[in-house]
């Protein structure tokens, strides 16, 4: 395969695969929404860091690991055209890595709904959640690598990639996209993230239904 071909996509979950932001709504429910805005609040001001609000949001949930993959499983909807683009990577033999700063225990409970074929091809990192009596505690991807601001930097997901000689597709919608879209080839935007890019200078292309990146995507 030529250099040029050998593409590798990076994907976020929350509010990306997912067609809504599936953390959120896992604190929303089993914290409540007050637990859930005060953090949400606290960063808006500047007062926390993006890894701080992911702790603060999940540190009240008294859910079980079991009780929390079974809400995942039934409130979360792969976005339209996300099996299909993990098909054509597989096809293709074009890595396609899940990149998320939510937590392993209701992202891998929602990639369960893939055929093995397609799961088997789908290369996961994101944050770890412990979950106890006394809240559900965060451990983050990686080593404290990248910008210091996410907890888990993405960049170094692409960095690592670009480095194994690929050009890097990035799909996302927000904050923790940001250092993967500023060090990718080409980058799919929604949500927030488009706001971020325009500020930053970096070019994107606007996404609703990954049929709209399958369709962009070098043959």
């Amino acid at each position: 395969m030529a250099d040029a071909e050998r593409w590798a996509v990076v994907c976020d979950f929350d509010g990306t695969a997912t067609t809504r932001d599936i953390g959120d709504a896992v604190a929303i429910r089993f914290a409540g929404e007050a637990a859930w805005r005060a953090a949400e609040d606290r960063y808006a001001a500047g007062e926390i860091s993006f890894a701080e609000l992911l702790a603060a949001i999940f540190a009240p949930v008294r859910a079980s690991r079991e009780e929390i993959a079974a809400f995942a499983r039934a409130e979360a909807v792969l976005r339209d055209g996300f099996e299909d683009l993990v098909a054509s990577c597989r096809r293709q033999g074009r890595p396609f890595l899940v990149v998320s700063a939510g937590l392993d225990l209701y992202i891998e409970a929602v990639l369960e709904r893939l055929s093995p074929e397609l799961r088997g091809h789908v290369q996961l990192r994101c944050n770890r959640g412990a979950p106890s009596p006394d809240g559900l505690a965060v451990a983050f991807h990686g080593d404290g690598d990248g910008c210091g601001r996410c907890g888990f930097c993405k960049g170094t997901v692409v960095a690592g990639l670009v480095a194994a000689g690929y050009r890097v597709a990035v799909c996302g919608d927000g904050f923790a996209d940001r250092c993967a879209a500023e060090k990718a080839h080409l980058v799919f935007a929604r949500g927030r993230l488009p706001g971020y890019l325009d500020a930053a200078g970096v070019p994107y292309r606007r996404f609703e239904t990954f049929h709209e990146v399958l369709a962009a995507l070098p043959a």
